[in-house]
């Protein structure tokens, strides 16, 4: 059984949805259970997501987070873009029941694109957790806000990760985080930063194609190398992680991709574009890049 969690609130269901929905299309649905960490989801809500996944075999369960565990943590960095529900995956270990030793986190705005059998089993003996760089190179400036050697060349990105809470549990991560995240309120922006900050050393590399970002479609020197070009062009897990797909103006070239899963789930059919606003904003947005006033933002795949 594989064991899938996110953590959501009442403005990520529709994403949530469309995820899960990409995961039960390439998996096989009956290995599949789904934990959704949450604070006051509706019924509605909790009928809509248990129906896409059990219809086809799988199993949904539910947590609640109390406002006490939310206040741990606030969002001091793009509050306008982050919720509150990131920085749950801190407390996981704590919050899953004590009989899960492995789960599998997935942000909400990716697409599971292939079987997760060889990402799931991957051997997490002595690491707390395995997950893809943020960047295809290092970004320097990452380490030295952190203040840990780039030699370890692990900034991970957060959201595709395998997490052993074995682990967690042993070493009362939840505890660590909180208190790193009060002592270091200026060099830790987020969760993702914080992860990293206390785990780069208890952090196992996954391939890149396990967590194939946003930013390796923009024009980049690495795309001659056959190995990035076979990446970009096959991602096992395809990670939305700047404009998403559902905003006018994402020009993503896999941006299509999402509305084929979306149409798999209650909200068939609704696009970005439905209103004509939309869709003369996006005419606007796109016109300097179609006239060849400014430089095209991704590569032609």
């Amino acid at each position: 059984m594989k064991h899938i969690v996110f953590t959501i609130d009442e403005n990520f269901v529709r994403f949530c949805a469309v995820t899960m929905a990409s995961a039960l299309a390439s998996d096989k649905a009956a290995d599949l259970t789904f934990h959704i960490v949450t604070d006051g989801l509706s019924e509605e809500s909790r009928r809509t997501l248990s129906s896409l996944a059990e219809k086809q075999g799988a199993a949904v369960r539910f947590y609640e987070v109390s406002p006490e565990d939310t206040q741990k943590f606030t969002v001091r960095w793009e509050k306008h873009r982050i919720s509150a529900a990131t920085f749950w995956r801190c407390m996981l270990g704590d919050i899953l029941p004590a009989d899960i030793g492995k789960v599998l986190y997935l942000d909400c705005d990716l697409l599971v694109l292939g079987p997760l059998d060889e990402l799931w089993n991957t051997e997490l003996d002595g690491y707390a957790l395995a997950g893809v760089p943020d960047d295809w190179t290092p970004n320097l400036r990452h380490f030295e806000r952190l203040g840990y050697d780039a030699a370890h060349w692990h900034y991970v990105n957060a959201g595709v990760l395998l997490i052993n809470l074995d682990y967690w549990r042993g070493h009362r991560l939840a505890r660590q985080f909180e208190e790193i995240y009060r002592r270091q309120p200026r060099n830790i922006m987020h969760d993702q930063d914080l992860i990293n900050y206390l785990l780069h050393e208890q952090c196992l590399p996954l391939p890149f194609r396990w967590n194939v970002q946003e930013g390796f479609y923009r024009p980049r020197k690495e795309q001659q190398d056959e190995k990035f070009r076979e990446t970009i062009l096959h991602p096992s897990i395809l990670h939305y992680s700047s404009i998403k797909p559902w905003q006018y103006k994402c020009m993503h070239p896999l941006r299509h991709l999402y509305f084929t899963y979306q149409d798999l789930t209650p909200w068939k059919g609704v696009h970005p574009l439905d209103s004509r606003s939309a869709r003369l904003h996006r005419f606007w947005h796109l016109l300097p890049y179609t006239l060849g006033w400014k430089r095209a933002k991704y590569i032609r795949l």
